[in-house]
């Protein structure tokens, strides 16, 4: 069945319920879940508001997929040097990072999202399913890790995500090459805002944009009694407003307000009369793909996997 199209999605977080994951780690993230439809069959990412407990624990590991944190509260742990609030941390798929020891709660933003190698992204609900599977045949979690047995009945000791991830898809996790040696740190405090030389009023402080499929990080600033004028949007953007308000649809939003913007959309007028500063991650890879789906003649960007296990 066809995704749905994907529209413009404004809401105020701070009016969403939390809900609690349940992954086989040591102590239970509380998260919020923000809406992020790709339109795209196949293509699956999740955009959270997570809250991370005193005690957390994560072993040293690695994912299939990429992943985005930026620390809104608190100090997050990372076991590469953790992340204060202001700071912002790219976790490429292949890259180990961790142990996790999380001391006092932090609060943060975290896109796992498809990376460049085309693996799939399991969803919350797929995570969700299969973890009770695994628990019902007999396995457990502890410490971030799944104690199991192979069909011949000897032990099977996993990574807690490895072990749901190959139960769902039925075969072995195979990660991809690292593009990166390590995860990617980022003290934004020590960037710039740049005026932007065609929309005046507005300021970007560009963090970076990281690998093939050019996802970027940045902060988009709006100075008093600037806008954006409406238009199409080009590339999608996920935006989440850490100061100040704005208007946008003829509501007043405030601080904590998450928009999506998918590529391709209307997008109406976005105005500031005090100023507003959001934090903008952009998905260029998303209109690469809605592109390929158009023209058969182009190559599909998450199909291409030549050096995907190298």
């Amino acid at each position: 069945m066809p995704k749905a199209i994907p529209q413009v999605i404004v809401t105020d977080t701070k009016a969403m319920p939390f809900e609690e994951v349940r992954r086989g780690r040591v102590h239970m993230i509380r998260r919020k879940r923000l809406p992020l439809e790709t339109g795209i069959p196949g293509v699956t990412m999740e955009y959270s508001l997570s809250v991370v407990p005193d005690g957390y624990f994560t072993p040293r590991h690695r994912h299939n997929f990429d992943q985005i944190r930026y620390t809104l509260a608190g100090v997050q742990s990372t076991g590469l040097g953790d992340l204060a609030a202001g700071e912002c941390g790219y976790f490429p798929e292949g890259s180990y990072y961790g142990p996790q020891k999380q001391e006092g709660q932090c609060e943060c933003l975290v896109l796992q999202f498809q990376g460049a190698s085309g693996e799939h992204l399991l969803s919350n609900e797929e995570m969700n399913a299969t973890y009770e599977k695994l628990l019902k045949t007999g396995g457990k979690f502890e410490n971030g890790v799944y104690k199991g047995f192979k069909p011949d009945g000897t032990p099977k000791n996993r990574d807690s995500y490895e072990a749901i991830w190959e139960e769902h898809e039925g075969r072995d996790l195979v990660f991809p090459a690292r593009r990166y040696r390590e995860p990617v740190m980022m003290l934004a405090e020590n960037f710039r805002f740049w005026p932007d030389r065609k929309r005046p009023g507005i300021e970007i402080k560009h963090l970076g944009t990281f690998s093939e499929a050019r996802t970027a990080i940045s902060f988009l600033r709006l100075l008093p009694g600037a806008s954006i004028a409406e238009g199409v949007q080009e590339d999608a953007e996920l935006r989440y407003l850490l100061e100040g308000s704005c208007e946008y649809g003829g509501k007043t939003w405030g601080e904590g307000t998450y928009m999506f913007l998918p590529n391709g959309v209307a997008v109406k007028e976005l105005r500031s009369h005090g100023g507003a500063t959001f934090f903008v991650i952009t998905l260029a890879v998303l209109a690469d793909l809605a592109a390929a789906a158009r023209n058969p003649a182009l190559r599909h960007p998450l199909t291409a996997r030549e050096h995907a296990h190298a």
